[in-house]
């Protein structure tokens, strides 16, 4: 009995060890390229496995998107972890995020009305970000009821989200320093009494 025992939790080991390689070459390859060029196939040679095995863990392509989400969501948030009322390290914290995911982040936002897994990805993705807002600028936010905090959270978003990141580091080609100084003039300019960056 001992032995079988042994056997299926070296099974079940390996089989979570497999799932975590899936989940990390369909994570690396959607940060690489556009979702639909992404298949099965990729992700099972990225992970050194057989493409049936992607199939038998995770059933189709929209589903690992969902496991990857849920996967990476942990890690997000560690990655994300300002203290609150910490703004400065927070905007950079969010700068670092949007240089490594920022670009598979914007290619997600033209397959959200075709693909229903992305539009669950981006949903998803949307009230961690809010949450995240909540927490970090909990300080700047209190007092605040209804629709009038309400409004505030959704101005700190607007001043936080990946499309300004886009717009300052892709469109207008500013530098990771300069898009950082931006985004934190934006975000200190709504909080009452707080100076903002130089020039």
């Amino acid at each position: 009995m001992r032995k079988r025992v042994y056997r299926m939790d070296a099974r079940a080991r390996g089989m979570e060890e497999t799932r975590g390689r899936i989940l990390e070459a369909a994570h690396r390859l959607w940060l690489e390229l556009a979702y639909d060029a992404v298949t099965l196939e990729r992700v099972a040679k990225r992970a050194a496995v057989s493409k049936q095995t992607v199939l038998r863990l995770f059933g189709s392509k929209d589903r690992l998107a969902v496991a990857v989400a849920d996967w990476q969501r942990p890690r997000e948030e560690a990655a994300r972890a300002a203290a609150p009322g910490d703004v400065q390290a927070a905007v950079a914290q969010l700068v670092d995020r949007y240089e490594e995911m920022g670009d598979a982040n914007v290619r997600m936002l033209d397959l959200e009305r075709r693909v229903p897994a992305v539009r669950h990805l981006l949903v998803q993705a949307r009230d961690s970000h809010r949450q995240w807002i909540e927490r970090v600028f909990a300080p700047f936010l209190a007092g605040g009821r209804g629709a009038a905090r309400r409004r505030r959270v959704m101005a700190f978003y607007a001043a936080t989200d990946v499309t300004l990141w886009k717009l300052l580091r892709r469109d207008f080609e500013l530098s990771r320093t300069q898009s950082e100084a931006v985004m934190l003039d934006l975000v200190r300019g709504l909080m009452p009494g707080a100076g903002r960056t130089s020039p």
